[in-house]
């Protein structure tokens, strides 16, 4: 006897508290019903429900089976939903917001791929660097660096954006090369910050050290795109999300400084309402950017 239908037969039983009702729904006859919980008792070696003449009881073991199983159909449903939404072609306005300088380096670059791929889908885009009220502003979807806190969202990372200590070989050659993290203090560094206040950069060693080292110099923004630019120009001494300079360090333009040290790295985080449920257009989209965006 299938071990699953008996276990939907007991369910359906306890959240109908009768027999003869379970058997309606379930389009069975109320002796299969019966068999159904007789063959599940036995597998478990016990009592699952007190029958009364009026009413179905839970016994104290039925009670926490009845979780579980419940617990199992509900991802079962879930599975299916998400199967079947696969094979739906995507289609609707899909909003999102989204961290300025993630977006226009990693997603829009390939939206348009999205987009011929899925021609019923159109797409909203607001950049900000706020944290978004999902629900509130009907978003479908955001891309942040904080990860949210409230039981209704769900939140899963995109990337593990790994940051670098760098600088210009104009730079290097007219100042030196830093060869240690105490060396920082006698460089231009061209400080992430959106105000006035004391900044460290922090480093792990080999060991996992924790180093934070405070740095200082002529230039203070909280675009990492403008202290890039500096960092060509021959400024100074920049320290930011890698995803930004791989061309540069590539071919030439900057020199990734004392690697030997791990930099701090920060989650880029995919946050939607609910796994439940989850519309095609949305789930069509994360499964792009994990295509697309993980590099």
């Amino acid at each position: 006897m299938n071990l699953l239908e008996c276990a939907r037969s007991f369910v359906t039983v306890s959240e109908l508290g009768s027999f003869a009702r379970a058997a309606d729904r379930l389009d069975l006859s109320a002796a299969a019903v019966s068999r159904h919980i007789q063959y599940l008792e036995e597998s478990l070696g016990e009592r699952l429900l007190q029958r009364t003449t009026r009413r179905v009881h839970l016994t104290e073991t039925g009670r926490l089976c009845l979780e579980r199983y419940q617990r199992v159909f509900d991802e079962l449903d879930e599975l299916t939903q998400m199967v079947q939404g696969r094979r739906a072609e995507p289609q609707g306005l899909l909003r999102v917001a989204s961290t300025t300088l993630f977006w226009m380096k990693q997603v829009a670059p390939v939206l348009p791929d999205f987009l011929k791929r899925y021609p019923k889908m159109s797409i909203q885009v607001n950049l900000t660097e706020d944290v978004v009220d999902l629900i509130g502003n009907g978003y479908d979807l955001s891309l942040h660096f904080q990860r949210p806190t409230g039981q209704t969202l769900v939140a899963r990372s995109l990337r593990v954006l790994r940051r670098v200590l760098y600088a210009s070989p104009d730079y290097l050659r007219d100042h030196g090369t830093p060869r240690s993290l105490n060396d920082l203090a006698d460089h231009n560094c061209l400080v992430y910050a959106h105000s006035g206040e004391q900044v460290e950069w922090q480093f792990w060693d080999k060991d996992g050290s924790d180093l934070r080292v405070p740095v200082k110099g002529s230039l203070r923004s909280n675009d990492a795109s403008t202290l890039r630019l500096a960092a060509l120009a021959g400024l100074g001494i920049g320290w930011g999300p890698r995803f930004i300079l791989t061309e540069d360090l590539d071919e030439g333009r900057l020199v990734e400084l004392l690697p030997q040290y791990r930099c701090d790295a920060r989650d880029l985080w995919m946050v939607y309402p609910s796994r439940r449920q989850l519309a095609p257009k949305v789930r069509f989209f994360i499964d792009f950017l994990e295509e697309r965006c993980q590099d």
